[in-house]
């Protein structure tokens, strides 16, 4: 994957219920900025678990930032079932310079 410019400050969802969408617009900043912690993780070819990004990180709920980079930014984001059940993230990099 070559590298895509995202404006993390686009960070738009709507919730379902109207108190989870008070919680995210008042945390909206935070969420973008996980966002794009996570997406310059993979980037670096970094797999990421929830387990990494909670400790490495402080980010509490990876596979929501997961579901943000893949719905609102289209970030090719693919994972893979480790032992034990959980999940890696990861991106395909392309090194091409070509």
């Amino acid at each position: 994957m070559n590298q895509q410019e995202i404006n993390f400050d686009d960070l738009f969802h709507i919730e379902n219920k109207i108190s989870n969408q008070e919680h995210f617009e008042r945390n909206k900043e935070r969420f973008s900025n996980q966002c794009r912690i996570v997406y310059e993780a993979l980037l670096r070819g970094e797999r990421l678990t929830t387990t990494k990004a909670l400790i490495d990180y402080k980010i509490g709920d990876l596979r929501r930032r997961i579901k943000d980079l893949k719905d609102i930014w289209n970030v090719p984001i693919r994972w893979e079932y480790k032992k034990g059940k959980y999940k890696e993230f990861y991106l395909i990099i392309n090194t091409d310079k070509s």
